[in-house]
C-alpha cells in the first residue's frame, strides 16, 4: 500500500481545501511532518484513515463532528486519496455527515455521509461503488485489515505505540488472528463449545427469569444493575450480591417512604397554619364590607318611610279579613261538590234500576248489595278447585308419557345386555395381544439400534476410503509443488543476493549519500550482468513457497487422519454382511413399529374393557329398576284419573247456565257487584253533600260580620292576593329586618374596630394558602407513590429470592459442563498455560514478530534490550500463549513491558510495530506496506537513543518503503530535509511542503 496524493477540504482544521503530494514527500524515502502543538499534524493522518475506512483513528474515532469550525457555512466536507495497494491504483473519496443551511428559508438540512470508491484502468477512472457498506468491505478486502488493525500496522497514531506492546493475550489474539487468518482454528473448538450449549441455554433461561425481576425491580427503585452483573450474572448470585442488591433497593425505598410521611406531616401543618391566617384575614374584610353595607342601608329605610307605611296599612286590612276566605271558599267548594253528587247519583240510578223491582232507598241499595256480594265470594272460592282440576290433568298427562317411557326403556336394556357377552370376549384378547407387545419392545429396539449403527459405520466406510484415494493423489501432487517452489525460491534468493549491489546501485542520486557508506560520489557504481531481480520478486517466491508448505502439511493430516478412520471402521465391521444390513434394519424397524403401536394402545384397551364391563352392570340395575318404576307409575296414573272425573262433576255443576266457565262467571258477579257498590256511595255522597251546603253558608255570614266587615263581599274583596300580601310581608318584614341588622352591626364592637383599620389585602394570604395547599398534596402525592413503590419492591424481593433458589441447582449443572470445556478453551484450571488452539497457532506467528522485532531494536537500544515470547500468563490476564515480556541483558533479567520508561517505552513498541507490519507484509494474507506514518514520542529520547532510532528508520526505506514522522521536536526538523509543515491560524491550518534543496 503507497500513498500518492491527499487532498482535504473543511475536514479537522483546515477551512480551505489543502493537498499533500506523497510522491513529492517520498522522494527521500522518510520525510516529517511538523508544526505546532494544535496545528492539525495529527488530523492529516486522520484524513488518510477516514479516506480509507470513514472513521479517524485512536480516542478520536468517537467524534462525529469531523467538519471544520472555520470553514464557510456552505461549503461540504471531504477528503480525496490517491494510494496502490499492489499493482492496482484507487481513489477514494469520503464525505462525513454534516449540517447545511437550507437553502431556501431559514434553518439547517442534515446532510448524509457519502463515499466513492473509483479505481484507474486503462487512463480512466472508473467508479466502483458509491455505497458506505460496500466502499468499507471492498477497503477491507484490500488491505486485508480493519481501521483499528491498520492504524497499529500502517499508522502508529499519537500516544498508541505502546498499545500492541502492553495488549493482553486475548487483545493481541483479536489483533493477529485477522492478519494471520487463524479463523479455521476456532472453528475447531467452536465445534467443541457446542457441546455444552443445551446445560448453558437451561441456565441462561433462568438467569433471564432473574433479569426480568432484576429489571423490574430496577424500574421500580429507579436504580442502575452493577455493571458486572451484565456479563456474570451468576458469579453475583453465587456469592449473595443479587439478594443483598435487592434486600438494599428495599431498605433504601422503606427509608424514603418514612423521609416522605415526615415531609408530609410537615407540609400538613403548614397548611393548617396558612388556613388559619386566611380565615383571620378574610374576617376582618367580611367585618369592614358589613360596617359600609350597614351604614347604607339605614340611609335607604329612612327614604322608603312613607312607602313603609302605606303597605303596612293594607296589609292589616288584609290579615282582617284573612280569616273569612277560607269559609267562603268552603262555601263555594261545597256546593260544587253537591252538584257533583247529584250528578253521579243520577248517573248510578239509570245503572242499576233493571236490577231493583222497586224505587230505590238507601236500604234497598245495601241489601241487594250484600247478596251479590256473596254470590261472588262463593265463584271466587271455586278458583282454588280449578286450579287443582288442571293440576290433576297434567299430573295424569305426565303419568302417561312416563309409563309409555318406561314400556321402551326395560324393552331396550334387554337387548343391550343380550349383545355384551361377544363384545367382552373380543376386548379380553385384544388386551392379551398388546401385553406381549410391551414385552418384545425392549429387545426389538436394541436390534434397531445395532443394526443402524453397523449400516452408518458401513457407509462412512465407503466414504472414507474414496476420500483416502483422493487424498493420497492431493498430497503427492502437493508435495512435487511444495518441492519445485522451494527450489524456485531458493533460485530467486540467490539471484537476489548475487545482484544486490547493482540493486543498490541503481537507487543512487547524483549528489545523494549512498546508504551503504554515506559518500555523496560515486566513481563505479556497479552494474547489473543480467536480469535484475528485486525484492519484489524475492518475497513473491517466498509466499509461494510457504503457501505450498502449508498445504502441504494440510494434506498430510488429511490422510492420516482417513487411514485411522478406516482401520477404526474395519474393525467395528468385521464379520458383518454389509449387503444384508439395510433390508434387515428395515425389518427391524417395521417389527419394532408395529409392537410399539401395540403397546401404545395397550391402556386404550384394558379402559375399553373395563368399560364394557361396567356397562353390562349397569344395564342390569337400570332394568331392574325400571321395571318397579313401571308398576309405580301404572297405580299413580289410576288414581289420577279419579281425581280428574270428580272436580269436574262439581264444576258442571256450579256453572249451570249462568257462564260457560268460572272466570265468566266470576267477571260477571264481579260486575254486578261493582255497580251496586256506586250505587251506595253516590246515595251517601248526594245526601252528605246536601247538609255541607246549608252549614258552609251559615258559617260564613257570621265570620264576616265578626271581622268588622257588613257583608261577606266586603271582606273578600280586601283579601289580597297571595303573591301580592307575601310580597308585602316580605318588604316590610325585610325593612324591618335591615334596620335591627344595620343598628346592631353598627353597635358591634368588633365592627368598630374593623371599620377604624386599614383595607386587607386577601390576594397575599390566598397565594400563601395556595402555595401551601400544592405543597401538601406534592406531599401527599409523594408520601403514597412511595408507599405504592416500598409494596411492590418488597413483593418482588420475594419474587427474586424464588427464582435465585430455583436457578441455583441449574447453574451448579451448568457450570459442571462448562468446566470440561473451558478445559479445551484453555480456561480451565487443568491449562495452567491458559492457550487456546488458536492461541498457540498465533503465538508462532508472535515468535516472527519478536523475531523481527528484535532485529531493530538491538541497534536502537545498543544491543541492551530484546524482547521475548512467553507462554506464560501476564498480570491480570486470564490466559497464556501471547504474552511478551522485554529482556535487559545489562540487568539480566526479563521485564514487563508496563515498567519501561517513556523513552524506552517508545523505542521498544516502535520495534515491535515495524516488525509486526514486516511480518505482516511476508504473510500471504498481509498487504505490503510501503507507506509507514510514525506519529510522536521522539521528544521523550535522549540524543544517543534518538540516533539509533534515526539509523533504524533509516534502514526502513529499503526496498522502496516511505516513512512518514510526525512530530515538532527541534532536532528531527533539523535532520529530516523534507518535510511537510502545518501551519496554523485563527482562520484554520493549511499546509506548506519544504522539500530537500528547496
Amino acid at each position: 500500500m503507497r500513498l500518492h496524493r491527499l487532498e482535504v477540504t473543511a475536514f479537522g482544521p483546515f477551512a480551505d481545501t489543502v493537498a499533500v503530494d506523497f510522491d513529492e514527500l517520498s522522494a527521500g524515502g522518510l520525510f516529517l511532518l511538523t508544526g505546532a502543538t494544535g496545528a492539525g499534524k495529527t488530523s492529516v493522518l486522520d484524513a488518510v484513515c477516514f479516506a480509507f475506512y470513514g472513521q479517524v483513528p485512536g480516542d478520536r474515532a468517537g467524534a462525529r463532528h469531523l467538519r471544520s469550525d472555520h470553514a464557510a457555512p456552505g461549503v461540504a466536507p471531504r477528503v480525496i486519496l490517491e494510494a496502490s495497494i499492489g499493482d492496482r491504483t484507487f481513489r477514494f473519496t469520503r464525505s462525513p455527515a454534516w449540517t447545511r443551511p437550507k437553502r431556501r428559508g431559514a434553518g439547517e438540512t442534515r446532510v448524509q455521509a457519502h463515499a466513492v470508491v473509483e479505481e484507474h484502468t486503462e487512463g480512466d477512472w472508473v467508479a466502483l461503488t458509491n455505497r458506505l457498506d460496500d466502499a468499507g468491505l471492498l477497503v477491507a478486502d484490500l488491505l486485508g485489515m480493519t481501521a483499528t488493525q491498520f492504524t497499529q500496522v500502517a499508522m502508529l497514531p499519537q500516544g498508541r505505540f505502546q498499545t500492541f506492546l502492553r495488549a493482553s493475550s486475548t487483545e493481541r489474539h483479536a489483533v493477529l488472528q485477522k492478519l494471520f487468518r487463524t479463523d479455521r482454528f476456532e472453528q475447531v473448538e467452536r465445534w467443541l463449545v457446542d457441546r455444552r450449549g443445551a446445560s448453558r441455554r437451561a441456565s441462561e433461561a433462568a438467569a433471564d427469569r432473574v433479569r426480568q425481576v432484576l429489571h423490574r425491580l430496577q424500574e421500580a427503585a429507579g436504580a442502575e444493575l452493577p455493571g458486572t452483573w451484565a456479563d456474570d450474572l451468576a458469579r453475583a448470585a453465587d456469592r449473595g450480591e443479587v439478594a443483598a442488591w435487592s434486600a438494599g433497593l428495599v431498605s433504601a425505598v422503606d427509608l424514603d417512604e418514612a423521609r416522605a410521611a415526615d415531609a408530609r406531616a410537615h407540609a400538613d401543618t403548614a397548611l393548617v397554619e396558612s388556613d388559619a391566617a386566611l380565615a383571620d384575614a378574610r374576617r376582618l374584610d367580611d367585618l369592614q364590607k358589613t360596617a359600609t353595607s350597614a351604614a347604607g342601608q339605614l340611609v335607604t329605610l329612612a327614604r322608603r318611610a312613607d312607602e313603609l307605611a302605606a303597605l303596612e296599612e293594607r296589609l292589616a286590612a288584609h290579615r282582617r279579613a284573612l280569616p273569612v276566605a277560607p269559609l267562603a271558599a268552603r262555601a263555594a267548594e261545597c256546593r260544587r261538590v253537591a252538584a257533583d253528587a247529584d250528578r253521579r247519583w243520577r248517573e248510578a240510578e239509570r245503572v242499576v234500576a233493571p236490577l231493583l223491582t222497586e224505587p230505590p232507598d238507601r236500604a234497598s241499595l245495601v241489601d241487594r248489595h250484600e247478596q251479590a256480594v256473596a254470590a261472588r265470594t262463593l265463584a271466587e272460592a271455586f278458583r282454588a278447585r280449578e286450579a287443582e282440576l288442571a293440576t290433576a290433568r297434567a299430573r295424569r298427562t305426565e303419568l302417561a308419557q312416563r309409563a309409555d317411557a318406561l314400556t321402551a326403556s326395560v324393552a331396550a336394556l334387554d337387548e343391550a345386555i343380550a349383545e355384551h357377552p361377544a363384545a367382552l370376549t373380543a376386548a379380553r384378547a385384544q388386551l392379551e395381544e398388546s401385553t406381549r407387545a410391551i414385552a418384545q419392545v425392549p429387545a426389538l429396539e436394541q436390534e434397531v439400534t445395532r443394526l443402524d449403527v453397523l449400516l452408518a459405520a458401513a457407509r462412512r466406510r465407503d466414504v472414507v476410503a474414496a476420500e483416502l484415494v483422493s487424498a493420497v493423489a492431493d498430497l503427492t501432487a502437493a508435495k512435487e509443488t511444495a518441492l519445485a517452489a522451494h527450489e524456485s525460491y531458493l533460485t530467486v534468493r540467490e539471484a537476489r543476493i548475487e545482484g544486490m549491489a547493482a540493486e543498490l546501485a541503481g537507487s543512487l542520486a547524483v549528489g545523494g549519500a549512498c546508504p551503504v557508506c554515506g559518500s555523496a560520489s560515486h566513481p563505479e557504481p556497479a552494474r547489473s550482468t543480467g536480469a535484475v531481480v528485486g525484492r519484489a520478486d524475492e518475497d513473491v517466491a517466498r509466499r509461494a513457497h510457504e503457501d505450498a508448505a502449508f498445504v502441504q502439511q494440510g494434506q498430510e493430516v488429511r490422510v492420516a487422519t482417513l487411514t485411522a478412520e478406516r482401520s477404526s471402521l474395519d474393525e467395528r465391521l468385521a464379520g458383518v454382511a454389509r449387503d444384508a444390513l439395510p433390508q434387515a434394519l428395515a425389518d427391524a424397524r417395521s417389527s419394532l413399529e408395529q409392537a410399539t403401536a401395540l403397546a401404545g394402545d395397550h391402556a386404550g384397551r384394558a379402559t375399553r374393557l373395563e368399560s364394557l364391563e361396567a356397562r353390562l352392570d349397569a344395564a342390569r340395575a337400570a332394568r331392574d329398576r325400571a321395571v318397579v318404576d313401571q308398576a309405580t307409575t301404572h297405580q299413580q296414573l289410576e288414581a289420577a284419573q279419579s281425581v280428574v272425573e270428580q272436580l269436574t262433576a262439581e264444576l258442571d255443576a256450579l256453572l249451570g247456565d249462568e257462564a260457560p266457565d268460572l272466570r265468566s262467571l266470576v267477571e260477571q258477579r264481579s260486575l254486578r257487584c261493582g255497580q251496586l257498590a256506586r250505587a251506595v256511595e253516590a246515595w251517601t255522597a248526594h245526601d252528605e253533600a246536601a247538609r255541607a251546603v246549608a252549614e258552609a253558608e251559615r258559617e260564613v255570614e257570621q265570620a264576616a260580620r265578626g271581622t268588622g266587615f257588613a257583608t261577606t263581599a266586603a271582606a273578600t274583596a280586601a283579601v289580597l292576593p297571595l303573591a301580592e300580601a307575601e310580597s308585602a310581608e316580605a318588604v316590610l318584614t325585610e325593612a324591618e329586618a335591615t334596620r335591627r341588622a344595620a343598628e346592631q352591626t353598627l353597635a358591634d364592637p368588633a365592627t368598630r374596630a374593623a371599620a377604624g383599620q386599614a383595607p386587607v389585602d386577601l390576594a397575599v394570604f390566598v397565594a400563601r394558602q395556595r402555595l401551601a395547599a400544592e405543597t401538601a398534596q406534592a406531599t401527599v402525592s409523594a408520601h403514597d407513590a412511595a408507599t405504592t413503590r416500598a409494596r411492590r419492591l418488597a413483593a418482588l424481593d420475594r419474587e427474586l429470592g424464588d427464582r435465585l433458589e430455583a436457578w441455583a441447582p441449574i447453574r451448579r449443572q451448568h457450570q459442571l459442563v462448562a468446566d470440561l470445556s473451558q478445559l479445551l478453551e484453555g480456561k480451565g484450571p487443568d491449562n495452567p498455560l491458559r492457550i487456546r488452539l488458536a492461541a498457540y497457532v498465533l503465538s508462532e506467528r508472535l515468535r516472527q514478530v519478536v523475531a523481527a522485532a528484535n532485529e531493530r531494536l538491538a541497534g536502537m537500544t545498543g544491543q541492551r534490550y530484546a524482547l521475548e515470547h512467553s507462554d506464560d500468563r501476564g498480570a491480570g490476564e486470564q490466559r497464556g500463549g501471547l504474552s511478551l515480556r522485554v529482556r535487559d541483558d545489562w540487568a539480566g533479567v526479563a521485564r514487563d513491558p508496563a515498567t519501561l520508561s517513556g523513552g524506552e517505552t517508545f523505542v521498544v513498541s516502535l520495534a515491535l510495530a515495524l516488525g509486526l507490519a514486516d511480518t505482516v507484509a511476508h504473510e500471504a494474507g498481509g498487504t505490503d506496506i510501503d507507506t509507514l506514518f510514525i506519529d510522536e514520542g521522539f521528544g521523550s529520547l535522549d540524543t544517543d537513543t534518538l540516533e539509533d532510532v534515526m539509523d533504524t528508520l533509516d534502514s526502513l526505506r529499503d526496498g522502496g518503503r516511505v516513512v512518514g514522522l510526525v512530530s515538532h521536536v527541534p532536532e528531527l526538523r533539523s535532520r529530516i530535509t523534507t518535510q511537510l509543515e502545518v501551519l496554523k491560524g485563527r482562520n484554520g491550518s493549511t499546509l506548506r511542503p519544504v522539500l530537500a534543496g528547496g
